[in-house]
């Protein structure tokens, strides 16, 4: 019974909400919002455009909504309407209660009391109430009722519920509002009023003044409220004042939504990390879904989540999402769904085009936010006329012998790593800033593999830090920046440029920078065809730049020339980017947030010994977090079958500043043409000649190397003697020594060599080498099983290509595979190829003809099938299908031949076909 119960309430949770009751929720709530916006300008409109002012009250009227101006009902329809946007059903239900029910339940009473003669004709008339009217109440009395039952259906479009223990703090609130208001107001009554009134006039003057304001709020609320004495103004303004903090703080209460902590625990950082390391290659904002104060929400299948924190009613996330592009969707849909269902606002920035299109595809509109600098490492050059200002930041460096290092974390002593933390809290200015493009850390043990920048001064004190958080294995994405007070202008130019410089060494593609907020309001702004609403776009983004650092921020990037790439903002609907974009300013330090909290902590300092009790801090999370990166480590050199044997030789050649990969500078003499001419020549003249292939095999020690060089069509012997190379080495100031040779050149290297040729004493033909170049440096050794392999691909490829020319030859035509119908056209001679088979189909021919023909030009050592094939279908019940439908188009008879190579070409061509795919 239990499991019973539990699945109907989760099939009730998840009943899907149709596309009428979608548009009915978001039609209610623009109405209650319009009549917020109505009642604060009914008056103003009233007195410019009397008729549009009756044909608006008429409409609003028809659903149960004051027309009146009265600033408690804009504040309560304002709350009302935003909690109705939210999709709280608590607010339907006031709304539906309160307005349509209540006018249908009045509007009734009022009917029957009119046809029953309670209330006469003349009353009315007297009331200056027309039967135009009576009809009016009539249509309003059925619209508020088609209203209701409309908005009823609809409900499961308001799946947000309030708070446990809601109801009764509001009433509470409420009660406690009403009760002050009256005991307020009898105090002034007697402070501004000194008549002979009894202590029960009094409070029955307050009591009714009290209760008279809720005329313009509820329907039929002036004829029921009839009483205001409006002889006291400090007693009425007293009272409403009061009552409208009290009933409004109530009705906040009820339509809040549960605005539980929202942060970041272990097991899910785990599992963000490792989808960062698995996909995070491309969003430079991937790193920063680390931040503790985000929680996350992940696909069905977990290979995607979106990260998020909760400011006010917004549910704010950043970047894209974390994860497989091709689980995005399902991770925007739970994101999009917990949002809804507890009344939150969802909303996305900095995100990239490719998950803006998805977001939009899912409901939610988008809009520019600004731009992210992404220099790329290769296409920067301080030579670039553009870059004057970088080059004479960098050329003061020089003058006052600033020194640059840079170095992961982990490569840091941990004196030092907290020296460098304990700096950028001194240099901090202000509150840290940021949550879409930072992580509010430095030093943190987890995160070894940030790339470190510190710059010095000529004494050894540190003048700047900054840190970059990995993207991948080959980019960097800025994190923190910090400048000492007293640090040379243009220190951070200095850091940032030095990096740049350094990662086209470290094998970098991209490094982000800052992003640049609004930075198309000062492009378009600065152009001559700048139109005025342009213009005074500018002039208004510059006017806050005074604040919030706008401008300061694109031109300190756009020095660097970088590539400019737009981020967005992903939000809900128009009514709620205010919302948002509040949110947005309290999540990147812009608004002030928690100013309650603030004073009170100001006043107040309670220490929570539970703040040191931090998860991310313990050894166990830290090791954890250490082991998958470490064996993603370890999967990346799998996948790529690098030794750190190979990557060191790699490495020593870029480090003497010799390339690792070049081409060509002079013309080679292929090895055969070198071996016909001097086969039998004994006695060499002194020309010289150069050669290029690959090393095959190395032998020797000391001050003589052998080596065995092939081009693929021949193979000659190198003979490196160390004196006569390193002589030519420093001649012509090459750096290809001969200790190099000898240290990192290895066998499947290509090289280009320069000697003379000359014989052994064993009489072998050979190049005594005088000079070399590395053309092609192997990170891979091939071994003897893909040797073998690739032996197998070239002998299976020849005997097909072989067979091919050899029926071309003879008039055989070769179509597309299982094209019999090629037999219906009128070509008698056809075949076709299908993996490692070759098919021929012969018209009008028998068996043995058929092999006679073939016979020709098949090799021995491969097999032959041939099979008669009738154009009756009904004869062919064991053909195939393709062969069984090309046979009603009417074939001619013919002959078909199956030629497959041996059967060990066969299996290790099979193989090979396998391991290619």
């Amino acid at each position: 019974m239990k499991n019973e119960k539990t699945k109907k309430i989760k099939s009730k949770k998840t009943k899907p909400i149709n596309a009428w009751q979608e548009t009915a929720a978001k039609f209610l709530g623009w109405l209650v919002q319009f009549a917020s916006i109505y009642a604060l300008i009914v008056g103003i409109m009233g007195w410019l455009m009397p008729p549009v002012q009756k044909l608006i009250s008429g409409f609003l009227y028809l659903f149960a909504l004051p027309t009146d101006f009265s600033i408690f009902n804009a504040i309560v329809l304002f709350i009302l309407a935003s909690s109705i946007r939210h999709r709280r059903r608590l607010a339907l239900w006031i709304e539906v209660i309160y307005f349509q029910l209540a006018f249908v339940l009045f509007g009734l009473i009022f009917l029957l009391s009119y046809w029953t003669g309670y209330v006469t004709k003349e009353s009315l008339e007297l009331s200056q109430f027309s039967i135009l009217s009576l009809l009016f109440v009539i249509l309003g009395v059925l619209v508020s009722l088609g209203t209701a039952f409309i908005m009823i259906l609809s409900r499961h479009a308001f799946p947000t519920k309030i708070i446990n223990g809601t109801w009764g703090k509001a009433i509470i609130v409420a009660i406690g509002g009403f009760v002050f208001s009256n005991f307020f107001g009898l105090i002034v009554s007697y402070l501004s009023f000194h008549g002979s009134v009894s202590l029960g006039q009094r409070m029955l003057y307050v009591f009714r003044e009290s209760v008279s304001d809720f005329r313009y709020l509820l329907p039929f609320g002036q004829n029921l409220f009839t009483y205001s004495s409006g002889n006291n103004i400090w007693v009425s303004t007293t009272i409403s004042v009061i009552m409208l903090f009290g009933f409004i703080t109530a009705f906040l209460m009820f339509t809040r939504s549960n605005q539980r902590e929202l942060s970041s625990n272990a097991k899910q950082e785990l599992a963000i990390r490792q989808l960062i390391l698995d996909y995070g290659t491309q969003d430079s904002l991937a790193y920063f879904a680390t931040r503790r104060d985000k929680k996350a929400i992940f696909s069905k299948n977990g290979k995607a989540a979106i990260t998020y924190h909760l400011f006010g009613d917004v549910l704010l996330a950043s970047g894209d999402p974390i994860g497989e592009e091709k689980s995005w969707k399902s991770a925007i849909e739970a994101f999009l769904k917990l949002a809804r269902a507890q009344g939150w606002t969802p909303a996305v920035v900095g995100s990239s085009e490719v998950a803006t299109k998805l977001y939009t595809q899912l409901g939610l509109n988008a809009t520019v936010f600004g731009d992210e600098a992404v220099v790329l490492v290769h296409d920067f050059s301080t030579e670039n006329p553009g870059m004057h200002d970088v080059a004479q930041v960098m050329r003061r460096a020089e003058r006052e012998n600033y020194q640059i290092q840079i170095r992961r974390q982990a490569d840091l002593s941990t004196e030092e790593l907290n020296e460098l933390t304990q700096l950028t809290e001194k240099w901090r200015n202000g509150d840290e800033r940021g949550y879409s493009m930072t992580s509010s850390r430095f030093g943190d043990p987890t995160d070894q593999q940030v790339m470190i920048v510190t710059a010095t001064n000529a004494v050894g004190n540190y003048q700047g830090i900054l840190s970059f958080v990995p993207v991948g294995t080959d980019k960097l994405s800025l994190d923190s920046m910090r400048r000492a007070p007293d640090a040379m202008n243009g220190v951070v130019t200095f850091m940032i440029t030095s990096l740049i410089e350094a990662g086209k060494e470290k094998g970098l593609s991209e490094i982000s920078l800052n992003f640049a907020a609004a930075r198309q309001f000062f492009i378009n702004g600065e152009t001559l065809q700048a139109n005025p609403l342009d213009k005074a776009a500018r002039t208004v983004m510059k006017f806050f730049s005074r604040w919030y650092q706008l401008e300061s921020l694109y031109r300190s990037n756009d020095i660097y020339l970088p590539e400019w790439r737009t981020r967005y903002i992903c939000y809900d609907n128009g009514g709620s980017l205010t919302s948002v974009l509040l949110a947005i300013g309290q999540a990147e330090g812009f608004v002030p947030t928690n100013i309650a909290s603030k004073i009170k902590h100001f006043f107040v300092r309670n220490y929570d010994q539970r703040i040191e009790n931090v998860w991310w801090k313990k050894s166990d999370f830290i090791k954890k977090v250490h082991q998958i990166e470490e064996k993603k480590r370890l999967e990346l050199m799998k996948e790529n079958t690098l030794d750190d044997s190979a990557l060191q030789k790699l490495n020593d050649l870029k480090q003497i500043g010799i390339p690792a990969f070049s081409l060509l500078d002079t013309e080679c003499e292929a090895i055969e043409i070198l071996r016909l001419k001097y086969e039998n020549t004994i006695d060499f003249d002194e020309n010289e000649h150069s050669i290029q292939g690959k090393i095959i095999s190395l032998r020797g020690r000391g001050a003589m190397f052998f080596a065995d060089l092939s081009d693929h069509q021949s193979k000659i012997q190198l003979v490196l003697k160390r004196d006569l190379i390193n002589d030519y080495s420093e001649a012509e100031n090459r750096l290809e020594s001969f200790a190099v040779w000898k240290k990192d050149v290895t066998v499947g290297d290509r090289v280009r060599v320069t000697g003379v040729l000359m014989r052994t004493q064993t009489g072998e033909l050979s190049l005594r080498v005088h000079s070399w170049k590395m053309l092609t440096k192997t990170l891979v050794e091939l071994t003897d099983d893909k040797k073998d392999l690739q032996a197998t691909l070239i002998k299976v490829t020849a005997q097909l290509s072989n067979l091919r020319k050899s029926l071309i030859l003879h008039d055989f035509v070769e179509v597309e595979p299982l094209d019999f119908l090629a037999l219906s056209l009128g070509f008698d001679q056809v075949f076709f190829v299908q993996e490692l088979k070759v098919t021929v189909l012969l018209a009008y021919q028998s068996k043995e003809k058929t092999r006679q023909l073939l016979n020709d030009f098949v090799d021995d050592e491969m097999i032959i099938d041939i099979s008669d094939v009738f154009p009756d279908p009904a004869l062919n019940d064991t053909a195939s299908s393709a062969l069984k439908s090309a046979l009603t188009y009417g074939l001619p008879a013919f002959t078909m031949t199956e030629i497959t190579l041996s059967q060990n070409s066969s299996d290790e061509g099979a193989s090979l076909n396998h391991e290619k795919k």
